[in-house]
């Protein structure tokens, strides 16, 4: 498997984690990279399965640890393991060998990250992340050798990926 950047996008409830990371997503494939997603479920709670009438969902009511259907190009996997590390999580999501994998949540990883920061208070906290590449705030915040592009500095934040994407200074697997 080559290696594949993966980058984190981590911030608190409504600090426009998903927006982000569809809008890097949009961007890296009009780059034309490869690109796999990881998203953290933090509400709390098993996930939302699929209509249970379909063969494979009721396969896994059933009770198998793992079911997969297949159809039309696609690949759908419901699997069980009770706690799943983040890196097995990349592991799966690079079967197909992506470029790059973008992840929102898991603020605890060790890989590269994008804080979003919702005020300047959510800094005190978030500050203690490792790998902090890049903060994004919705107001002017002046961090000791960390980037900050606000909000709604699209082009800036696109620069800024470009660069990252095509960076030799990367954290891989």
């Amino acid at each position: 498997m080559a290696a594949v950047k993966v980058l984190q996008i981590v911030g608190y409830k409504n600090s426009g984690k998903t927006t982000l990371l569809l809008t890097l997503l949009k961007q890296a494939k009009h780059e034309g990279k490869t690109v796999s997603t990881i998203k953290h479920h933090g509400h709390g709670g098993v996930l939302d399965m699929p209509n249970n009438k379909t063969d494979s969902v009721r396969q896994f009511s059933a009770g198998a640890n793992c079911s997969v259907a297949y159809g039309g190009g696609i690949i759908q996997l419901h699997q069980r393991k009770q706690n799943a590390t983040l890196n097995e999580l990349i592991t799966l999501a690079s079967s197909e060998n992506p470029e790059l994998v973008l992840i929102e949540g898991f603020k605890e990883g060790a890989y590269e990250k994008i804080v979003l920061l919702n005020c300047k208070e959510d800094w005190i906290t978030l500050q203690k992340l490792e790998n902090v590449r890049l903060v994004i705030s919705s107001e002017a915040v002046e961090l000791d050798k960390i980037p900050v592009i606000l909000q709604n500095d699209y082009k800036q934040l696109h620069s800024w990926f470009i660069n990252w994407m095509d960076g030799d200074k990367h954290e891989s697997i």
